[in-house]
């Protein structure tokens, strides 16, 4: 059988804004409310989760997560409206890319 590989993400101006790894990241805080839980959940340790969501707000220029310190209440974290917007516009990119694949390796397995 043959397959079709790809690799998918969006960059602005050469940097990397939006890939796989970092579509996992914020889809788990979105879930856990929690970066550093996040950030373990993904394999990663909460220094790189930090670094990730700062060079993909620098470089979307769109604050896409919200952080609250702890406290009496607990802290945690969330996405902005422009975060879920992200996420949502990377996965119809993916969605298409899904589509292209499935239709090339029918065209690719004619026999």
């Amino acid at each position: 059988m043959v397959e079709v590989k790809y690799k998918v993400w969006i960059e602005k101006d050469g940097e990397i804004i939006m890939g796989l790894g970092r579509d996992e990241l914020l889809r788990e805080i979105e879930k856990t409310g929690s970066i550093k839980k996040s950030a373990e959940k993904v394999g990663i340790s909460y220094r790189k989760a930090l670094y990730f969501i700062d060079a993909m707000e620098k470089r979307y220029g769109k604050k896409i997560v919200e952080s609250v310190r702890g406290g009496r209440g607990g802290g945690g974290s969330k996405l902005t409206e422009e975060g879920k917007k992200l996420l949502k516009e990377f996965e119809k990119v993916i969605k298409e890319f899904e589509k292209a694949k499935e239709n090339s390796e029918k065209e690719l397995n004619v026999e």
